[in-house]
């Protein structure tokens, strides 16, 4: 499928798209079972090298990829999710008991132990951390997530949503193109979470919303780290539900994209 939207834009990357589904393909490459580390590294590349890749339950190597793709909140005990408060926010500082926490990471390599005893700091403190991982939207359905370029979708498949990569004056068209269809305020969701959650979970949130909106990121350092060597720093990820895509894709026939104004400043 070809985007009429990807056609206007000016930046370097066409847009993805994500499909959960219950059986694993087999004409398309993931990692191996018990393998995995960080999904945005794969989102990345196929985002830039057009690269299609398959990541299931048992790829899932991190605790916030489990609510993220759908596949239940990921915690087997109060204790776990205290602990991904607690790296979420300032580490040993925001712990409820230092030393305890501490002793978790004496067995870890030097990186992750400095990485975990200093803290993401996406939260400024453990109370809302544990506050923000308690109300993430919580799905638990299908066991795989494919991500494969738009115009390698056929015939008969419909994806869960649509990830544009996009610069800070494509993702400004974008937002006006969103909000011309709209009579009230349009606004975007900026999730305070990792990225996996922003193009997953948050973003299967407004495919539920009877007026879905886009969802931006990644607010998420460390998954941007994962994503540095094929997108640039000064991209964002903005995805949405198909049904609003395909919303999008019909009014932007007769939109700001054949206006005199937009054409001027792509002379």
């Amino acid at each position: 499928m070809k985007s009429n939207i990807a056609n206007y834009l000016t930046g370097k990357f066409d847009p993805i798209v994500l499909i959960k589904m219950d059986e694993k393909p087999t004409d398309i490459k993931g990692p191996k079972a018990g393998r995995g580390g960080c999904v945005m590294s794969f989102v990345a590349q196929c985002i830039a090298k057009r690269k299609s890749f398959v990541f299931g339950r048992e790829n899932a190597t991190c605790g916030g990829i489990w609510s993220g793709f759908g596949w239940g909140d990921g915690f087997a005990t109060e204790e776990a999710k205290e602990f991904q408060a607690t790296f979420l926010s300032c580490g040993a500082d925001s712990a409820k008991n230092r030393d305890e926490y501490l002793k978790k990471l004496e067995s870890r390599p030097k990186r992750v132990k400095d990485m975990f005893t200093e803290g993401e700091r996406i939260y400024t403190d453990f109370e809302t951390a544990y506050e923000h991982i308690s109300s993430r939207p919580i799905y638990d359905s299908e066991d795989y997530v494919v991500f494969k370029p738009l115009e390698e979708l056929e015939d008969g498949e419909i994806p869960d949503s649509v990830i544009f990569t996009v610069n800070a004056f494509d993702a400004m068209i974008l937002l006006q193109l969103d909000g011309s269809h709209r009579t009230k305020s349009n606004f975007v969701c900026v999730p305070q979470a990792s990225s996996c959650q922003q193009i997953g979970c948050f973003t299967f949130e407004q495919k539920d919303a009877d007026d879905p909106h886009m969802v931006l990121g990644p607010v998420d350092l460390a998954a941007r780290g994962h994503m540095k060597h094929f997108i640039p720093n000064e991209y964002v990820m903005m995805s949405m539900p198909w049904k609003l895509f395909l919303k999008l894709e019909e009014i932007s026939e007769n939109s700001v994209f054949q206006s005199s104004l937009l054409l001027e400043f792509q002379k």
